[in-house]
């Protein structure tokens, strides 16, 4: 039997290849294409094109197809109620998780299971998607949208520049008082492994770091860093060009940390969104005990 399915608004103007790859996962988006294009995937009983912008109440018709399921996820009840637990806000628009440092957001090549499968898990919710991205090594503020519109409204405040993050930053050496911004592009690169990189190039995207000093000691300064554009590693980057690379920082370090550190030392603090209430992801023990054991060395 054809399958046929109704769209309702959380998909208007989304477009129907798009659609259909999300719907029909794990068919793979080649057999797709070849099916809108032979014209066996009908819109309002018409053939439709491969960008077609669907409207509300159109109707999708497709041939019989063979879906295999994808294997479940294992997920470790241990991991599934810690980051319960790690849950700072949810409303009827998005869920935050003060994502612990070493998960990956998303599962890929090695990673099994990402912090969006987890959370998908928790809310028996597979349409729940991650309008923004941070690095394995960071911990924080992770934002989640609950429906297509709300992630659309999420990605038009980030490249509206309409969202104001912090984080907190820990890095080596005295932080000079005068250096309270970074004004250094910034371009991305691949290593022959696959491993992605950046590097301040003239020749690259615009990218601003705010920075401000909220603690030091002999061996360190504890930054305030607020990522005005937001560029691949932009922080960890720009903390590196000039000279205080993040503890923990095995891609951009120039030096040996000063004591021996089990993570990356950057922490997305607070989040506020289009003028919203500010979302404040507490660090965790980790941080403050590192914090405390540079201290006592100087």
């Amino acid at each position: 039997m054809p399958v046929r399915y109704l769209v309702v608004r959380d998909h208007v103007g989304q477009r129907l290849d798009n659609f259909l790859i999300r719907e029909l996962r794990p068919v793979p988006k080649r057999r797709i294409m070849q099916m809108i294009r032979r014209g066996e995937v009908r819109v309002n009983a018409k053939r439709a094109r491969v960008g077609l912008r669907l409207a509300e109440g159109d109707r999708i018709r497709i041939p019989p197809i063979v879906r295999e399921e994808p294997p479940t996820k294992h997920i470790r009840d241990s991991l599934r109620n810690h980051i319960q637990e790690c849950v700072i806000y949810e409303d009827e628009r998005m869920i935050v998780v003060n994502k612990p440092a070493g998960l990956a957001v998303h599962a890929g090549g090695s990673i099994q299971v990402g912090l969006i499968d987890i959370v998908r898990s928790l809310y028996e919710a597979d349409r729940i998607e991650l309008a923004h991205r941070i690095d394995k090594g960071t911990s924080g503020c992770v934002v989640m949208a609950r429906t297509r519109v709300a992630l659309l409204e999420l990605h038009h405040a980030f490249n509206q520049k309409l969202v104001e993050k912090h984080y907190d930053a820990i890095v080596h050496g005295q932080w000079p008082n005068d250096k309270q911004m970074v004004d250094l592009a910034i371009s991305r690169y691949t290593m022959p492994n696959g491993e992605r990189r950046a590097e301040i190039n003239v020749l690259g995207r615009k990218a601003l770091t705010k920075f401000s000093i909220k603690s030091r000691c002999s061996t360190a300064t504890w930054l305030d860093a607020v990522p005005v554009t937001g560029r691949t590693h932009q922080i960890r980057v720009h903390a590196a060009s000039v000279g205080h690379f993040v503890l923990g920082d095995s891609k951009y370090s120039t030096a040996s940390n000063p004591i021996k550190i089990s993570r990356l030392m950057l922490h997305a603090t607070s989040i506020a969104i289009d003028n919203g209430p500010t979302i404040h992801a507490p660090v965790d023990e980790s941080f403050n005990e590192c914090w405390g054991r540079l201290c006592e060395v100087g």
